[in-house]
């Protein structure tokens, strides 16, 4: 009887943990397919460019929300139409490489609190998600040192992180 229980008790805890990984991104051990992918938070992951594979790799890994930061012409229509036929939501914010402006992190904060997690943050290579995720967290009162570690992991280059220091550090009370 105690070993039935144990056995019950058992695959009661495994199921749950299940459930609750399932509202969660996946570590890049975890996922194929994904150019440059990088977990920033348990509901938060940063990429560069999908192709078709990606975009299955997402919907079997639970993905909700693809954040596209490409500008139209790097192919957001046909990747709108690849993300919603796979059942996921589509939005696009385009960034280009001049870095990430204050109505571009507005409309970034926006989706984070409206639309449904997990969300992946993608641009070509993962250099504008990088400086999304830096400008988001410095905006949030996160430490410069902190917000750009964790832009450069998610992609960032270095001449990006030059355009966010000198736009985003302006405006944190005590700069960069």
């Amino acid at each position: 009887m105690f070993f039935a229980r144990t056995i019950i008790t058992l695959l009661v805890l495994s199921s749950t943990s299940l459930v609750f990984a399932k509202d969660q991104v996946p570590y890049a051990t975890q996922v194929n397919d994904l150019m440059r992918y990088y977990r920033v938070t348990p509901q938060i992951a940063t990429s560069g460019a999908l192709t078709h594979d990606s975009i299955q790799e997402l919907v079997k890994h639970s993905f909700n929300t693809v954040i596209d930061l490409r500008i139209e012409s790097e192919g957001t229509p046909n990747e709108r139409k690849a993300v919603e036929a796979a059942g996921m939501t589509y939005i696009n914010i385009p960034v280009t490489n001049d870095g990430v402006n204050e109505s571009q992190l507005i409309a970034f904060k926006r989706v984070l609190e409206q639309a449904s997690p997990p969300f992946l943050v993608h641009c070509a290579t993962g250099n504008r998600a990088g400086a999304m995720w830096t400008a988001y967290r410095l905006k949030e009162g996160i430490s410069p040192e902190i917000a750009f570690k964790e832009g450069r992991a998610a992609g960032m280059s270095v001449g990006m992180e030059e355009k966010i220091k000198k736009y985003w550090c302006a405006k944190i009370e005590g700069g960069c």
